[in-house]
C-alpha cells in the first residue's frame, strides 16, 4: 500500500483522469474485441448502449464515427473505462477489495 507524497500523486492523477473525455471510438478499440464473423460495429454499438443507458438505435445515430454524440457521453465513457480497468487489477489479485466493499 502506497503512502504520503506518491498516494496523493497517484489520487491526483486519478482525479485529474475521470474528468478526461474519453470518445467512443477510443472506448470500442480497448473494450470491444475485434472477433472473426462478429459484426464489430454492431459490437461497439451494443457496448456503448449498455454503459451509456440508451438504446442501441440512438448510439446508430450518433453517425458511423459517432461524431454526432452529446458531449456527457465522453464522459460516461471515461468512467466505465476506469471501472473496467479497475475490474481488471481485482480480477488480476492486484487489488483486493475490502470486506465491507457493497455488494449491489
Amino acid at each position: 500500500m502506497q503512502t504520503g507524497r506518491t498516494s496523493h500523486q497517484n489520487n491526483h492523477r486519478i482525479d485529474i483522469l475521470r474528468q478526461l473525455p474519453l470518445e467512443p471510438t477510443d472506448y470500442c478499440h480497448r473494450w470491444v474485441s475485434q472477433e472473426p464473423g462478429r459484426n464489430y460495429r454492431k459490437a461497439c454499438i451494443n457496448a456503448i448502449a449498455q454503459v451509456t443507458g440508451t438504446s442501441p438505435k440512438t448510439v446508430k445515430d450518433w453517425g458511423t464515427d459517432f461524431r454526432r454524440r452529446p458531449k456527457y457521453v465522453t464522459r460516461i465513457l471515461r468512467q466505465a473505462d476506469l471501472i473496467n480497468q479497475f475490474r481488471q487489477l481485482v480480477a488480476k489479485g492486484i487489488v483486493t477489495l475490502p470486506p465491507n466493499f457493497p455488494q449491489e
